[in-house]
């Protein structure tokens, strides 16, 4: 048996796959809802890299026969992707599990698989059969894979639409998603580039290449999972609650005696107990510190203060940045250093935040401060 480099290179990536799948169980601060669906999901990639690796080895006889089982996993890509990023994301979906007519076509091409080994021996023009069955499978697997992937960033625009309205800074872990859902949407088009070059009209890359790059993009991914969860496993902290999983957001009216109670507490909290310089501070955390309800407390913002959560909860660590900037505290410490003093957990929230609210970035900021005292006075 003979293994070209780039098979070999393969089964390095099943290797990683593999120790990822074993890895994921020892991660601190785990999400087991969430590490479940991606190991379920290493599992699958790592299966379709041994049959790119080593399938050819394999009888064709064999392959033609058995090989629609292995087939099969494809259909459960698409629902484990959206399970995944559901659990991830917010809290009360930890061990979310989509419905069970999500699996209806695995149970229906399951039941084709054995039809197809029963009457194997009955087929009598293998090409045309066969060509129709390639044709069919790569159809509904793609039909399949893409829709879920659809709904998964729809899921990830929810999350980041509504990010500002529950936590004081950006997540890390919305670029790991759209990392991953980048990667699948990049093997989607290559595999429609594979059904228009097998059925439609010859292309200049070769189908063969294109399942080279197909399992390529596999690997990257296996590697994103890895590097996130075993590197930065900080970033699967902060989740927040879906919409329709939590009580009722209707905006009713409060009293005026109810407004100006949560903005007197709001304000104490920040002002008097610097709350903002709490990194990890959220609207469930504020609500719970000044005994309210989170749909009070977010009422109240988006009516009283005309602000999200993200932006009152800045402007309050800007501002406390700026008044050490004004006791030449740059001079002694780096700005991130003093950036972190203040609330912020991350160079890119800080920068972020800075700019939309100075209209400066902080550099350019003080070098204007130190030329202009009515700047500085700001």
């Amino acid at each position: 048996m003979s293994i070209s480099l780039y098979e070999l290179f393969l089964v390095l990536i099943i290797g990683q796959c593999i120790f990822l799948i074993f890895a994921i169980q020892y991660i601190p601060k785990k999400h087991t809802g969430a590490n479940r669906a991606i190991q379920y999901l290493l599992a699958i990639y790592s299966i379709f890299l041994f049959e790119r690796a080593l399938g050819h080895q394999f009888e064709r006889d064999f392959l033609r026969l058995y090989g629609n089982i292995i087939n099969t996993f494809y259909l459960f890509i698409g629902p484990l992707v959206y399970t995944y990023i559901r659990r991830l994301l917010f809290y009360k979906n930890g061990n979310y599990r989509l419905s069970y007519y999500h699996y209806l076509p695995v149970l229906l091409y399951s039941a084709y698989c054995f039809f197809h080994i029963y009457n194997y021996d009955s087929i009598t023009d293998y090409k045309s059969y066969f060509t129709t069955l390639l044709f069919w499978n790569d159809i509904i697997f793609f039909i399949s894979i893409s829709a879920y992937l659809f709904e998964s960033y729809r899921l990830l625009y929810y999350y980041k639409n509504n990010e500002e309205q529950e936590l004081s800074f950006n997540q890390t872990i919305v670029k790991y998603i759209e990392i991953m859902l980048i990667c699948l949407l990049v093997y989607m088009v290559f595999w429609l580039l594979g059904i228009i070059e097998r059925f439609v009209i010859k292309l200049p890359i070769d189908i063969r290449m294109i399942w080279d790059i197909s399992c390529l993009i596999f690997g990257i991914q296996i590697y994103i999972v890895g590097f996130y969860n075993l590197k930065h496993p900080e970033v699967f902290k902060i989740r927040f609650p879906l919409n329709n999983e939590t009580e009722s957001k209707k905006k009713n009216g409060l009293s005026e005696k109810e407004i100006n109670e949560v903005q007197n507490l709001v304000n104490d909290f920040f002002e008097k107990g610097k709350g903002h310089r709490r990194p990890e501070l959220s609207l469930s955390i504020l609500a719970n510190e000044i005994n309210t309800t989170t749909n009070k407390l977010s009422w109240v913002l988006n009516n009283s203060y005309k602000k999200t959560f993200y932006e009152l909860v800045n402007e309050y660590r800007v501002d406390d940045f700026l008044q050490r900037i004004n006791e030449n505290k740059h001079k002694e410490f780096t700005l991130i250093s003093i950036a972190f003093e203040v609330g912020f957990n991350s160079k890119s929230t800080f920068y972020k935040a800075f700019k939309e609210i100075t209209n400066f970035t902080p550099t350019a900021y003080i070098r204007k401060a130190e030329n202009s005292p009515k700047l500085k006075e700001h």
